[in-house]
């Protein structure tokens, strides 16, 4: 296996924290009564994890995808409610007003996929 490319390493590290705050806004959203916007923070947050896992799959620095291929494979890897976002107009649902608990099970999927993607990624950063 070779190194990864300190390039690679920081912004790994960098979507991570991106995705860690945007969950912390999120939280911050539904605690304020405000789904729709805790939506637009937790769907971001949820794309960071579905590219840091797929870079982990293909190592960018060794291989690149089209913007096509990794579209797809990030869809591919988003957990499943937000998945089947993606399989409708993503914008529409988005900008669409969102009740607080419907959106937080959107948001409890999201930082659990978070929080799951931070590990696998601390483990694959810290393996040589």
């Amino acid at each position: 296996m070779t190194a990864i490319p300190t390039r690679w390493r920081t912004a790994m590290q960098d979507q991570l924290q991106s995705a860690l705050e945007r969950m912390e806004r999120a939280r911050r959203h539904l605690a304020a009564g405000h789904g729709d916007a805790a939506m637009q923070e937790a769907y971001p947050a949820a794309v960071a994890g579905a590219t840091m896992r797929v870079w982990q799959d293909v190592r960018p620095w060794e291989q690149s995808l089209s913007g096509d291929e990794m579209h797809r494979r990030v869809c591919q890897q988003l957990p499943s409610l937000f998945a089947a976002l993606t399989a409708g107009d993503v914008q529409r649902a988005l900008t669409s007003p969102w009740h607080v608990e419907k959106a937080r099970t959107y948001v409890d999927e999201a930082q659990a996929f978070v929080d799951d993607t931070r590990q696998r990624v601390a483990h694959w950063l810290e393996t040589p």
